[in-house]
This record gives C-alpha cells, sequence and structure tokens, in this order.
C-alpha cells in the first residue's frame, strides 16, 4: 500500500516538474503580451544583398560573381562567403558599393531593401533588391545537448527550438531557463520558466537571431533515480517484500510446532 501511494505521489511531482503548457499554483504568470516583432540589425551582423536587374552586367557590378545556386550557403563562418557579405561596423553602417555607408542599425531587412532600392533608382532600371541575414541561427546548450541551429522561417517558437535539439531530458530544469540575447543595450540574461502557459504571450516565446538558451540541470540528476521519491519507493517496496517473507516463514515456524 505504502509502495502504490509513493509511486502516486512520484507521478504527480514528476509531471509538475516536466510537463509545459500548465497553470496554478508553483507556475508563473507572465502578463506581459509580447507579439512578434521583425528582427533590427545590431552590429556584427552580417548581411546578403543581391541585386537583380533586366541588365545583367550592370547587377553583377553589384553582386560579384556568386551565383544564385551559392547564395543560400553563405554564412558568416566560412572566410571566402564573408567576401559576400556585408559586415554591420562599430559605426552602424554597412559600405555598399558606389552608394557608400548606409546605417542600418535599429533597421529590419525590410526597411533596409527599401532604402537601398531608393538609392539605386537613379543608378538602374528595372531592377529589385533581395537582403537576407547571414547570421540567422540560435544555440542551445546545458542539459538538452549543445548546438547551434539555423533559424529556417520567421517567428520561430521557443518549443520548436527544443524541438530541433531533441526536446529535454527528465534531468533538464524546466524553472529557470535562461536565456542570453543581443540587444541595442547590450547582452542581457532572461530566466524563465518553460513550463507556464502564459509564455505564449510573453518576450520569451519567440526565439530571435543570435539567441543563447542555457538549460541547467535539476538537482534530481545528482541521485542514482530520477527522483528522490523513486528512492523512498524502492525502499518502501524492499521493506514490504522483506515483511512479507517474515511473515510466511513466521507462519510456517508456527504450523511446524505440535
Amino acid at each position: 500500500m505504502l509502495s502504490v501511494l509513493v509511486m502516486l505521489f512520484s507521478s504527480c511531482v514528476m509531471s509538475k516538474k516536466i510537463n509545459y503548457l500548465q497553470e496554478g499554483r508553483g507556475i508563473p504568470n507572465y502578463n506581459d503580451s509580447v507579439s512578434f516583432d521583425d528582427y533590427k540589425l545590431q552590429r556584427g551582423d552580417y548581411i546578403y544583398i543581391r541585386v537583380n536587374a533586366i541588365d545583367k552586367e550592370m547587377a553583377d557590378m553589384f553582386n560579384g560573381n556568386i551565383s544564385l545556386n551559392n547564395m543560400y550557403n553563405l554564412t558568416p563562418d566560412n572566410s571566402t562567403a564573408r567576401l559576400y557579405l556585408y559586415l554591420v561596423d562599430e559605426n552602424d553602417c554597412i559600405d555598399y558599393p558606389y552608394v557608400g555607408n548606409i546605417e542600418v542599425v535599429g533597421k529590419t531587412l525590410r526597411e533596409v531593401k527599401l532604402m537601398l532600392e531608393e538609392k539605386l533608382d537613379g543608378m538602374l532600371q528595372g531592377y529589385s533588391v533581395d537582403i537576407r541575414l547571414a547570421n540567422r541561427s540560435f544555440s542551445i546548450i546545458g542539459e538538452s545537448g549543445s548546438g547551434r541551429y539555423n533559424i529556417p522561417r520567421e517567428q520561430l517558437t521557443i518549443f520548436e527550438a527544443l524541438a530541433m535539439s531533441g526536446d529535454l531530458s527528465l534531468y533538464a530544469n524546466r524553472k529557470e531557463v535562461h536565456l542570453i540575447r543581443q540587444t541595442a543595450e547590450g547582452t542581457e540574461v532572461k530566466v524563465f520558466d518553460l513550463r507556464s502557459k502564459s509564455i505564449i504571450d510573453s518576450e520569451y516565446y519567440y526565439v530571435q537571431p543570435n539567441d543563447v538558451i542555457y538549460i541547467p540541470f535539476d538537482s534530481a540528476k545528482h541521485w542514482g533515480a530520477n527522483h528522490f521519491t523513486s528512492v523512498l519507493s524502492m525502499t518502501f517496496a524492499t521493506v514490504s517484500f522483506g515483511l512479507f517473507v517474515y511473515s510466511v516463514v513466521n507462519t510456517i515456524i508456527k504450523s511446524s510446532k505440535p
């Protein structure tokens, strides 16, 4: 009986520790309703710019020799690829050919696209500009494993990001997930409870480029079982079995006496 009760209690505790989208006692409520905002460029970002025009020779003056098939493989990790990328420098600008410095920090890619098209208006006819962020990735470290992953689309959620890394183990501390985020004011470290349902309306829900998600270890990691209650369950089971054996042996002894 004790073993059954302890096992049921253990199951309740474990589900409380690992289940997502919870509400109620012991679960924080994030009241800040934050909608998705387009990423704003920061210093140190790399962007790729491609000009498409009717006059191919004029377009090649801006694009260099890279082909359209290879443009999606450009990342800042490749030294050769960086030749075709534009770094947002310490002056908040990129240096674009035949145009000069363009201030881009704090602007979205769409805003930079419109601004650049306006500057090229007197140089080209029948053209368009494509812009993408090259360092479009996030990192995960800690109990969920370690790795860096490309952001496949806009509005990638924290749950989708964790699914890309294989989700969290039973030993992950979901109550104190650390989000390291680069902002215009500097590096910020935000701590939140991943189990809370209200996270959907918070600033922690959407992953941004260059985010680092740290999943700390739970204290139960240091025990030989999944949880302290599991140890109690095994202990009570052993004691119960010992008492059962003692009772059987004692009954046999008594029945054998004249």
